[in-house]
């Protein structure tokens, strides 16, 4: 009896033993996202600087014939591959996460709700909206490139969170407020940006590679209101996790990604149309 028990002593210590180091590289990935997360906001203050400061605009789009930089940034791919290529990404990696999540994470209703969010706009972003791109100008694969690796840096920052690193309890009215109303601002800017997408496939019949001004929706405000939408849903998506730094980074990041672009976008076409009404903003209704 005695030889039987002997051995389940060193596997019980190995067992707390693995246990705490497991623990221990928990604590120290979450350290590890946190500075991460940071990152990801000091790089969008240098977009901001880069494209506003230096009036640079990304070398994609209409803005890719023009741009001095252009030919250093690689062979030009179609539209559709470009997109599905940079944003799946985005999917992907919080997928491959799975097997190494923790079990809490899977079943809590906010994590589930806010991981949910996330998925559900790059799932439409990477299979679906490459698809129904009419007359799209063709991207340089660097730039593709540089948007993939910003996919895959936050598929990890927003897929590891929510499948392993934070549990998004909903003990509280508190807790449960903020994910209301931050879930609630979401689908707000989620649909505003599906609505922008179509309005501006809708000026193109197939075959077409020209622009026309949009009109409609919120592009009745804003030259950028797909920008806009996508601003709103990230925003939201922060409210709803109570401010958590890596949800926080990546909503700070949309705009300063997104904000300058819409204001070259504003400015554009003032320059290009002469009837472009003069009463709209570049991104924000009334204000900018």
């Amino acid at each position: 009896t005695i030889s039987a028990r002997l051995p389940s002593e060193p596997f019980a210590r190995g067992n707390a033993q693995t246990s705490t180091t497991i623990d221990a590289l928990v604590r120290h990935e979450a350290d590890l996202h946190t500075a991460c997360a940071w990152l990801m906001i000091a790089t969008g203050a240098a977009v901001v600087l880069v494209e506003l400061g230096g009036g640079i605009a990304a070398a994609y789009g209409r803005y890719a014939a023009t741009a001095p930089f252009a030919r250093w940034l690689g062979p030009m791919v179609p539209a559709w591959f470009a997109w599905m290529f940079q944003e799946s990404w985005s999917v992907l990696v919080p997928l491959a996460l799975l097997p190494f999540s923790n079990p809490a994470c899977l079943v809590s209703p906010g994590n589930l709700a806010l991981g949910g969010m996330f998925l559900t706009h790059y799932t439409y972003r990477s299979f679906v909206y490459p698809l129904r791109i009419r007359g799209g100008k063709p991207m340089p694969l660097g730039i593709s490139s540089l948007a993939a690796l910003f996919c895959f840096f936050n598929g990890y920052l927003q897929g590891r969170l929510w499948t392993a690193l934070h549990v998004f309890s909903l003990d509280t009215a508190a807790d449960r407020a903020f994910l209301a109303c931050g879930g609630a601002i979401w689908l707000f800017g989620w649909c505003v940006n599906l609505h922008s997408d179509s309005i501006l496939r809708s000026l193109r019949r197939p075959g077409e590679t020209g622009y026309k001004i949009p009109r409609g929706g919120m592009f009745e405000y804003v030259s950028a209101a797909n920008y806009f939408g996508e601003i709103v849903e990230w925003s939201g998506y922060a409210v709803a996790s109570r401010f958590h730094v890596g949800c926080l980074a990546f909503a700070l990041f949309t705009a300063c990604n997104t904000g300058p672009r819409a204001l070259h976008h504003h400015l554009w076409y003032l320059q290009k149309f002469e009837d472009y009404p003069r009463d709209r903003r570049a991104l924000i209704p009334f204000v900018w």
